[in-house]
Order: structure tokens, then C-alpha cells, then sequence
């Protein structure tokens, strides 16, 4: 429980640096970095309550920095949290190769489900080649900030927590021993 608090501030320093950054690189190539802390949070945290909350928590932290749709990324948020654990417990994530994967391919699906909710509820325009284009290249640089972010996880996963929880064995804390918290 003591992780909690530390990894909400986590994710809010992680959207202002987020901030920061997107005002030096262009907006494809500026990594999400508010994102992959919940992406962390799937791959790593074994309390599967708390880390719907936080990730509810810090997509709501995006909706209000973003001026996106209220709701959109807390929702959007939740799902790429329950897809990570959902895959955490199902799939041996632990290497760099599977997990940067797993980030490129649910990023493309968040880039995707953004455009589609913006079309449905506000009538912008659908997809074509820029926007495909686009979440390729956010992929990518997702995929490149995927290690440092969920390594700086796990580090305060590990330091505030009350047992070790660095990396997650399959038959130790999945559906089959330890199940969801």
C-alpha cells in the first residue's frame, strides 16, 4: 500500500515531463510517458484493485492536462491496464524484445480507439494514412521509452513495497498461484 501515493506522484511527474518534452520533439515522436507508467503498472503490480485506481487516476490527470473528451483516456487507461495484466498473468513479459511487442502493438490500439472515440462522439475525421502513420511512429518512440519507465517502476515497486516484486513468475503470482488482489 505504501507504493500506491509514490507511484500516483510517479504518473503525474510522468505527464509533466511528458509536458515538457512534447514542447521539443514533434507529437509522434514524443513518448507517452503517462501511458507507459499504467503499462508498467499491468506488467509489474501484483494488487490488481489499486491498479485499476491508479491507472483510472492518472488517465483522469491526462484528460485534464489533454482537453481531450473528459472520460477518454481514463477509460482508454483502464483497459491498456487490464490488457497489460491480463497478459502480464497469461504471457512471460519479462524480456525486452516481448514486452517492447506488447507496447508497440497496445500502443497502436490506444492511437486507434483515441480516433475512433473522437470520430463517434464528435464527428472528426476517421482514419487514413497520417494517422496510421502517426501511431507507428508513437509506437516507436514508446517502445524506446518502454524500458527506462517500467524499469523505474519495478525500482519503487521494490523499495516501497512490503514483499519483493521485481518480476513476476508465471506459476508464482498468475491465475494459477496467486491470482488477482
Amino acid at each position: 500500500m505504501k507504493s500506491f501515493p509514490v507511484l500516483i506522484v510517479l504518473g503525474l511527474l510522468a505527464l509533466m515531463v511528458q509536458g515538457a518534452i512534447a514542447r521539443m520533439v514533434p507529437p509522434p515522436w514524443c513518448p507517452d510517458l503517462g501511458w507507459l507508467v499504467v503499462v508498467a503498472l499491468g506488467l509489474r503490480w501484483p494488487r490488481f484493485l489499486l491498479g485499476a485506481l491508479a491507472s483510472t487516476t492518472l488517465g483522469y490527470g491526462m484528460d485534464l492536462v489533454s482537453g481531450s473528451l473528459m472520460g477518454q483516456h481514463a477509460f482508454l487507461r483502464l483497459l491498456t491496464y487490464l490488457a497489460a495484466a491480463f497478459a502480464a498473468r497469461q504471457l512471460d513479459l519479462s524480456g525486452g524484445i516481448p514486452t517492447s511487442i506488447f507496447v508497440f502493438a497496445a500502443t497502436m490500439v490506444y492511437g486507434v480507439s483515441v480516433v475512433s472515440m473522437l470520430s463517434f462522439f464528435v464527428g472528426a475525421e476517421g482514419f487514413d494514412f497520417q494517422v496510421l502513420s502517426d501511431a507507428f511512429c508513437h509506437g516507436l518512440a514508446n517502445v524506446v521509452a518502454a524500458g527506462p519507465v517500467i524499469s523505474l517502476v519495478e525500482r519503487i515497486l521494490v523499495q516501497f513495497s512490503d514483499q519483493e516484486v521485481a518480476r513476476r513468475a508465471p506459476l508464482s503470482m498468475g491465475l494459477h498461484g496467486g491470482g488477482f488482489r
